[in-house]
Protein backbone atom coordinates (compact mmCIF):
# COMPACT_ATOMS: atom_id res chain seq x y z
CA UNK A 1 0.00 0.00 0.00
CA UNK A 2 2.46 2.44 0.83
CA UNK A 3 4.69 1.85 -2.41
CA UNK A 4 1.68 1.91 -4.49
CA UNK A 5 0.34 5.48 -2.62
CA UNK A 6 3.45 6.65 -3.47
CA UNK A 7 4.16 5.94 -6.91
CA UNK A 8 0.32 7.31 -7.45
CA UNK A 9 0.92 10.53 -5.86
CA UNK A 10 4.33 11.28 -7.83
CA UNK A 11 2.74 9.76 -10.82
CA UNK A 12 -0.69 11.79 -10.92
CA UNK A 13 1.87 15.27 -9.73
CA UNK A 14 4.33 14.50 -12.87
CA UNK A 15 0.99 14.29 -14.86
CA UNK A 16 -0.68 17.53 -13.96
CA UNK A 17 2.26 19.22 -13.63
CA UNK A 18 3.36 17.98 -17.22
CA UNK A 19 -0.39 18.38 -19.10
CA UNK A 20 -2.47 21.49 -17.57
CA UNK A 21 -0.96 24.92 -17.92
CA UNK A 22 -0.96 26.89 -13.96
CA UNK A 23 -4.50 28.00 -13.32
CA UNK A 24 -6.39 26.41 -16.04
CA UNK A 25 -9.62 24.32 -14.79
CA UNK A 26 -10.57 21.17 -16.30
CA UNK A 27 -14.12 20.34 -14.52
CA UNK A 28 -14.67 16.36 -13.64
CA UNK A 29 -17.82 16.62 -11.62
CA UNK A 30 -19.11 20.44 -12.66
CA UNK A 31 -18.03 22.44 -10.03
CA UNK A 32 -17.77 20.27 -7.88
CA UNK A 33 -14.78 18.32 -8.31
CA UNK A 34 -11.81 19.89 -10.87
CA UNK A 35 -8.61 19.94 -11.54
CA UNK A 36 -6.15 22.88 -11.03
CA UNK A 37 -2.40 22.78 -10.86
CA UNK A 38 -1.25 24.91 -8.40
CA UNK A 39 1.92 24.74 -6.55
CA UNK A 40 2.02 25.08 -3.03
CA UNK A 41 5.47 26.85 -1.56
CA UNK A 42 3.52 27.20 2.01
CA UNK A 43 2.38 24.52 4.67
CA UNK A 44 -0.49 22.85 5.06
CA UNK A 45 -3.67 24.30 3.31
CA UNK A 46 -1.31 27.59 1.59
CA UNK A 47 -0.53 28.71 5.03
CA UNK A 48 2.38 30.18 5.06
CA UNK A 49 3.89 30.16 9.16
CA UNK A 50 6.46 32.28 8.14
CA UNK A 51 3.63 35.41 8.06
CA UNK A 52 3.45 34.60 11.50
CA UNK A 53 7.04 33.99 12.66
CA UNK A 54 9.85 36.22 11.06
CA UNK A 55 13.01 33.72 9.66
CA UNK A 56 10.60 30.87 9.56
CA UNK A 57 11.30 29.34 6.03
CA UNK A 58 9.03 26.54 4.83
CA UNK A 59 11.28 25.37 2.50
CA UNK A 60 13.88 24.23 5.13
CA UNK A 61 12.12 23.46 8.19
CA UNK A 62 9.48 20.79 6.31
CA UNK A 63 12.16 18.69 4.36
CA UNK A 64 13.54 18.20 8.14
CA UNK A 65 10.02 17.68 9.37
CA UNK A 66 8.89 15.34 6.85
CA UNK A 67 11.83 12.73 6.93
CA UNK A 68 11.78 12.80 10.83
CA UNK A 69 8.21 12.32 10.69
CA UNK A 70 8.59 9.32 8.03
CA UNK A 71 11.37 7.78 10.07
CA UNK A 72 8.98 8.03 13.44
CA UNK A 73 6.36 6.21 10.89
CA UNK A 74 8.34 3.62 10.08
CA UNK A 75 10.03 2.47 13.61
CA UNK A 76 6.17 3.05 15.13
CA UNK A 77 4.64 0.63 12.34
CA UNK A 78 7.30 -1.92 13.21
CA UNK A 79 6.41 -1.94 16.93
CA UNK A 80 2.83 -2.28 15.98
CA UNK A 81 0.25 -5.41 17.29
CA UNK A 82 -0.37 -7.54 13.97
CA UNK A 83 -4.22 -7.22 15.81
CA UNK A 84 -3.84 -3.40 15.14
CA UNK A 85 -5.12 -3.34 11.92
CA UNK A 86 -6.65 0.63 11.85
CA UNK A 87 -2.73 1.54 13.08
CA UNK A 88 -1.38 -0.56 10.19
CA UNK A 89 -3.52 0.90 7.35
CA UNK A 90 -3.05 4.87 8.73
CA UNK A 91 0.36 4.23 8.74
CA UNK A 92 0.62 2.64 5.26
CA UNK A 93 -1.99 6.07 4.15
CA UNK A 94 -0.02 8.60 5.95
CA UNK A 95 3.55 7.24 5.38
CA UNK A 96 3.58 8.05 1.56
CA UNK A 97 1.83 11.02 1.82
CA UNK A 98 4.58 12.32 3.61
CA UNK A 99 7.08 10.67 1.97
CA UNK A 100 5.23 12.70 -1.50
CA UNK A 101 4.92 16.09 -0.44
CA UNK A 102 8.67 15.43 1.03
CA UNK A 103 9.79 14.63 -2.83
CA UNK A 104 8.70 17.86 -3.99
CA UNK A 105 9.94 19.81 -1.50
CA UNK A 106 13.35 18.34 -1.84
CA UNK A 107 13.44 17.97 -5.47
CA UNK A 108 11.56 20.82 -6.73
CA UNK A 109 12.05 23.62 -3.72
CA UNK A 110 11.51 26.75 -6.25
CA UNK A 111 7.93 25.30 -7.50
CA UNK A 112 7.03 23.92 -4.20
CA UNK A 113 4.12 20.93 -3.68
CA UNK A 114 2.03 20.51 -6.47
CA UNK A 115 -1.42 20.24 -5.72
CA UNK A 116 -4.12 19.38 -7.93
CA UNK A 117 -7.31 18.26 -6.50
CA UNK A 118 -10.22 21.09 -6.23
CA UNK A 119 -13.18 20.46 -4.38
CA UNK A 120 -16.44 22.66 -3.72
CA UNK A 121 -19.42 21.52 -2.14
CA UNK A 122 -20.80 24.89 -1.81
CA UNK A 123 -21.04 25.06 1.64
CA UNK A 124 -18.43 26.10 4.49
CA UNK A 125 -15.67 24.96 5.03
CA UNK A 126 -15.70 23.29 1.72
CA UNK A 127 -16.83 25.96 -0.36
CA UNK A 128 -13.90 25.29 -2.04
CA UNK A 129 -11.71 23.26 0.08
CA UNK A 130 -7.99 24.21 -0.50
CA UNK A 131 -6.26 22.32 -3.69
CA UNK A 132 -4.97 19.22 -2.86
CA UNK A 133 -3.59 16.13 -4.33
CA UNK A 134 -3.20 12.73 -3.44
CA UNK A 135 -0.18 12.46 -0.49
CA UNK A 136 -2.85 14.96 1.02
CA UNK A 137 -6.00 12.44 0.59
CA UNK A 138 -3.58 9.87 2.41
CA UNK A 139 -2.70 11.47 5.16
CA UNK A 140 -6.24 12.96 5.89
CA UNK A 141 -7.40 8.57 4.78
CA UNK A 142 -4.48 7.52 7.17
CA UNK A 143 -5.17 10.21 10.53
CA UNK A 144 -8.85 9.57 10.09
CA UNK A 145 -8.05 5.43 10.42
CA UNK A 146 -5.48 6.10 12.85
CA UNK A 147 -8.48 8.19 15.15
CA UNK A 148 -10.87 5.24 14.32
CA UNK A 149 -8.11 2.99 15.82
CA UNK A 150 -7.26 4.83 18.74
CA UNK A 151 -11.64 4.81 19.74
CA UNK A 152 -12.04 1.49 19.14
CA UNK A 153 -8.80 -0.15 20.76
CA UNK A 154 -10.16 1.45 24.15
CA UNK A 155 -13.34 -0.28 23.44
CA UNK A 156 -11.57 -4.30 22.70
CA UNK A 157 -9.43 -3.53 25.85
CA UNK A 158 -12.31 -3.25 27.89
CA UNK A 159 -13.89 -6.04 26.32
CA UNK A 160 -10.68 -8.02 26.75
CA UNK A 161 -10.77 -7.57 30.35
CA UNK A 162 -11.34 -10.84 32.04
CA UNK A 163 -14.05 -9.21 34.77
CA UNK A 164 -15.35 -7.07 31.95
CA UNK A 165 -14.78 -3.40 32.30
CA UNK A 166 -14.17 -1.99 35.33
CA UNK A 167 -15.44 0.74 37.17
CA UNK A 168 -13.65 4.04 38.21
CA UNK A 169 -16.73 5.22 40.59
CA UNK A 170 -15.87 5.13 43.96
CA UNK A 171 -18.40 3.93 46.42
Amino acid sequence: MTVAGLLLDLWTKQMIARSLADGHVVRCVGDVVQLILVYNKAAVFGIDPGRFIPGFSVGKVFPFFNLIAAVILVIYYRYLRSADRFLHWSLACILPGALGNLFDRLFHPARGVVDFIKVDLGFRPFNPWPVFNVADALVTIGIILMAASFLFEGDRRKEALPNGPVSTKTP
